[in-house]
């Protein structure tokens, strides 16, 4: 699935109260909401799990440095790994070894 979404084709000002600064804020502001809107969408859809091997992934968890909701790449076994309820799991409902 992949996610788009929408931008801010621009913002009218036809009032000529508005001073020229004003007016160039607003084309930086809709200039940066634009590509912050872009960052997010490509956080969404370029969104990949760090890659470790197995023996880093089981001293994470030894130290204590997974929570809850984490997802890595087990690069040894070719698994993806999370994090659910206290254990870590494969993401084919398995338990992680």
């Amino acid at each position: 699935m992949t996610l788009f979404l929408d931008r801010i084709d621009s913002a009218p000002l036809s009032n000529s109260n508005i001073d020229m600064q004003m007016m160039q804020w607003i084309a930086i502001l809709v200039d940066t909401l634009n590509e912050t809107i872009l960052d997010i969408q490509n956080a969404f859809n370029l969104l990949e799990a760090q890659s470790y091997t197995d023996v880093e992934i089981a001293q994470f968890e030894t130290d204590g440095n997974l929570v809850d909701g984490v997802i890595l790449y087990d690069s040894v076994n070719n698994v993806y790994v999370g994090r659910q309820n206290g254990a870590l799991v494969q993401f084919t409902t398995f338990a992680y070894p």
